[in-house]
């Protein structure tokens, strides 16, 4: 019998299955992600957070959102509390960062999961986007379950749950419906080439959200569209830039469109022309009564100065892909979130809120951890895209090198993708990227443990 050494001993025993390890670990990692809202004292907020509590606590359906973020609000916390919303969130991320981990590290066990979740919660913006009361979490999760559907091995069990996150993505946010189209769209043909796609598991989750979407939006809007205002949030876009106020200035009077009487008092951001209580968008009718003409005005703003659509997209989308900063929107926000919560939620869940740093203005991240945050993600972005142009370089690969590589390019791809569509269409934001940026962090982490595997598995000469 060969001798084993005592740190093979050792390495088979830390990686020996140990019954409910994983589950008790998912657990843990699920509090220790969420704690900024354990340092707050209550979940984190933004201002849409009160659209998504009040659409199902007052029965109404907003115009800039769909409802089924709503509903998941209303069920977890049962219209009592948000603690339940980003403890669903934490698990959730959990759960699939370590499905992702233990795909492409086939030999990680339980504690090698838990130190890589230690490092995404307290160096990456991860935390500061569960632990929101918003459905951000759910474009990265999206990205994580999208690859898993594509590594796992033929025949592998436990692809409904990916499936399954994937239609919930596509359902919360609009955001993430072109997001998914694009990444399929990319890697799908590359994923082609070196063997079968099962085709039914990536299409039918992007199929059955596109289905709720629309039908919510036919029965209640009256409008077959899965977003029957997004020309809305393009020409806000197009104002700022420039493009829609020349074709204003050009068109007007004589086009009719309600906006002409206001577009010497158009606001100079996007924000403005969106959220403004005295923006023209409300002074000239709002946006379900002005739809026709806002499609109307961008259809002309396309076709008349394409070029200046273009480049002033381009400039968003580059923007978008460096502007990211953990804890982004952590104000009070007095005028909407805070004033849903005293209206909708128990009158303790309300007092919670008052007493947490958040409410009192003192929830902020320290600029030494920002500063850390950032450039972790800035290391993890260059051995993500290293490490995928290497992959895309080599000729011979071993299945886990090659399997790592493909998830280098669905991460790149879905940073690019979130920047296209949140940059150029709605306007740069921080906290657009900083939902994402945290999946370089994973990638990055995965590509140095490669790295170090590899230098292990290299044959030594010895000599005498």
């Amino acid at each position: 019998m060969a001798a084993i050494s005592v740190s093979e001993v050792a390495v088979r025993a830390r990686r020996r299955p140990v019954p409910g390890a994983d589950a008790i670990m998912i657990g843990v990692a699920a509090a220790l992600i969420l704690w900024p809202a354990l340092v707050n004292g209550y979940p984190l907020i933004f201002s849409d957070t009160g659209t998504y509590i009040s659409q199902m606590m007052e029965r109404h359906l907003g115009w800039d959102r769909p409802p089924f973020y709503s509903l998941l609000v209303l069920a977890a916390g049962l219209g009592r509390s948000l603690w339940p919303v980003i403890a669903g969130q934490g698990l959730l991320a959990a759960a699939l960062i370590r499905a992702t981990h233990r795909l492409l590290s086939p030999d990680a066990g339980t504690l090698d999961s838990a130190l890589l979740l230690v490092i995404l919660a307290a160096g990456s913006s991860l935390s500061w986007t569960a632990a929101q009361v918003m459905p951000d979490i759910f474009t990265p999760l999206m990205v994580l379950a999208f690859a898993i559907l594509i590594l796992a091995p033929q025949g592998a069990a436990g692809l409904i749950v990916p499936a399954m996150v994937i239609g919930l993505a596509i359902l919360v946010h609009l955001s993430n419906m072109p997001i998914y189209a694009g990444l399929c769209l990319c890697v799908l043909p590359l994923r082609a080439l070196r063997q079968r796609v099962r085709w039914r598991p990536l299409l039918l989750p992007f199929l059955l959200g596109l289905a709720g979407l629309t039908a919510v939006n036919a029965i209640a809007r009256g409008r077959i569209s899965p977003s029957p205002y997004g020309g809305t949030f393009l020409l806000a876009r197009l104002i700022e830039n420039g493009p829609a106020r020349t074709t204003l200035a050009h068109d007007c009077p004589k086009a009719g469109w309600a906006l002409c009487a206001y577009r010497g008092d158009l606001p100079r951001t996007a924000d403005g022309f969106l959220w403004r209580a005295d923006s023209p968008l409300y002074r000239a009718g709002g946006p379900r009564r002005l739809i026709d003409q806002t499609d109307a005005i961008v259809r002309r703003t396309i076709v008349e100065h394409p070029a200046a659509v273009l480049g002033a997209a381009i400039r968003d989308f580059g923007l978008q892909l460096v502007i990211f900063s953990p804890g982004s929107g952590l104000r009070p926000w007095y005028a909407t979130a805070w004033q849903t919560i005293r209206r909708d939620l128990p009158q303790t869940a309300y007092a919670a809120y008052l007493a947490s740093r958040q409410a009192r203005g003192r929830m902020a991240v320290p600029p030494l951890l920002a500063a850390f945050v950032q450039a972790l993600a800035v290391g993890g972005m260059g051995l993500t895209c290293g490490f995928a142009l290497y992959a895309a370089a080599a000729r011979r690969l071993r299945p886990e090198a090659a399997s790592l590589g493909l998830f280098c390019w669905i991460v790149v791809l879905a940073l690019a993708g979130n920047a296209a569509v949140t940059g150029a269409l709605s306007g740069p934001h921080a906290r657009y990227q900083s939902r994402m940026v945290w999946l370089t962090v994973l990638a990055g982490w995965l590509v140095l443990r490669q790295i170090q595997a590899g230098c292990r598995s290299r044959p030594t000469s010895n000599t005498t």
